[in-house]
């Protein structure tokens, strides 16, 4: 299944103002199995969902001394076969019941 995969970094200043100091992809539309994408969201913690679209991280402090924070966000790509949602739900899932 296809799976792209985001990021956002806040940094003090961009918070006070309400938005990210930077975001964007890591990458676009890349190629995973089932076993590759749990692993993937384990290693980037990116365990919680809203929904079935997407999964995400908390943030996490990147800086302590700046206090920057940078968190993660895994898509699935609407692009993938009909075959493939059926997988990805089931990754969400997974990852629901083992870590919450």
């Amino acid at each position: 299944m296809l799976i792209s995969k985001t990021y956002e970094i806040v940094t003090q200043e961009s918070a006070e103002q309400g938005d990210y100091e930077e975001s964007g992809f890591d990458f676009e539309g890349e190629r995973y199995t089932f076993k590759e994408l749990i692993n993937l969201a384990e290693s980037t913690g990116c365990i919680y969902s809203e929904g079935c679209d997407w999964l995400y991280s908390e943030p996490q402090i990147e800086d302590y001394g700046t206090g920057e924070t940078i968190g993660y966000a895994l898509h699935f790509d609407r692009t993938n076969k009909p075959r493939h949602q059926k997988y990805w739900e089931k990754a969400v899932n997974y990852l629901q019941r083992t870590h919450n």
